[in-house]
């Protein structure tokens, strides 16, 4: 019977306390068994390390912990994880992972199998589901009869497709590649396009693996990433070419300046930007569902109240 390849899970923390738990044990009850866990918390201000102390004591486990003493970043800190599992010259696949979402019980086992299958292509996605986490009800599937994945690099590129929680990648392509440290919020958008370029493709896999936890205290919903998307396509052209793709990337930063003017309540400069981008959302499906986030973030912003948990 062959041995069953090492894979690392790399789960980068920062205020994770209610929900680093029900990550660890979404990771813990895999189906596939040769697994290590490797976590990284960014200098958390609430009690995430205290959780991880009491939960890996009370189980008896023996996990790579990495607390560190002054707050990294998203890109340092998942490279420092990486550079440790890289360290195990037994560990063959690695699985970078967010420590308030969840893995389906065999995500593991699905992808390497996938992996092992296509030995040239160094990357696997899949799809996921978002789910709201004050309600923990379903949200939405992040492909479905409208959104759909693609193995076109271009696409990957101009639609930023690659869902990329649920990333499953070969060790070598890690030994080539990093995040990105110049980018602080889309350093993984970055690097699943460049592990895309440089491995030979991509896989994807038809079947929700990851649980994607949607929360008003998200880093990723108070933010806008206007002028790191600006700087990715320019990464993108200079390294690699795809102009045509990386320009089009480039341009949903005027999608993230009117988010900005929302958040802002700046309704003048909304109203101005929104007359120049408007025909862009009927460009592609991924910018059709920018047009219904925004709908419903003027709802949200200027009509309803907000939901507490």
């Amino acid at each position: 019977m062959t041995e069953q390849p090492k894979v690392a899970v790399l789960i980068g923390c920062y205020n994770h306390e209610n929900f680093i738990i029900p990550c660890l044990e979404s990771v813990l009850s895999q189906t596939y068994s040769k697994v290590d866990i490797y976590i990284a918390d960014d200098d958390s201000s609430d009690k995430t390390r205290d959780v991880i102390r009491n939960y890996i004591q009370k189980k008896g486990l023996r996990l790579h912990i990495i607390f560190n003493k002054e707050n990294k970043g998203i890109s340092d800190n998942y490279n420092s994880l990486i550079e440790k599992a890289l360290k195990d010259s037994e560990v063959e696949y690695i699985i970078p992972f967010a420590g308030d979402d969840m893995m389906r019980e065999d995500k593991i086992e699905r992808q390497v199998r996938a992996l092992q299958a296509q030995p040239e292509v160094q990357l696997c996605y899949s799809n996921m589901i978002w789910f709201d986490s004050c309600t923990g009800k379903k949200i939405i599937n992040h492909f479905n009869f409208i959104f759909k994945p693609t193995l076109s690099i271009d696409e990957i590129i101009s639609d930023a497709i690659i869902p990329t929680p649920t990333l499953c990648i070969r060790r070598k392509a890690l030994e080539i590649v990093r995040y990105n440290n110049a980018l602080k919020y889309i350093n993984d958008y970055l690097l699943s396009v460049e592990l895309g370029i440089l491995g030979n493709g991509v896989i994807y896999i038809d079947e929700t693996l990851v649980f994607y936890r949607k929360h008003g205290s998200s880093i990723m919903d108070t933010k806008t990433f206007s002028e790191e998307r600006r700087l990715a396509a320019r990464i993108i052209i200079e390294k690699y070419g795809y102009i045509q793709a990386a320009n089009r990337f480039s341009r949903t930063a005027l999608y993230d300046e009117i988010l900005e003017s929302i958040y802002k309540k700046e309704i003048t400069i909304f109203l101005k930007k929104i007359i120049f981008i408007f025909p862009y959302f009927f460009s592609s499906k991924k910018w059709f569902f920018r047009f219904l986030k925004l709908f419903f973030l003027i709802n949200r912003t200027f009509i309803t109240k907000k939901q507490k948990c």
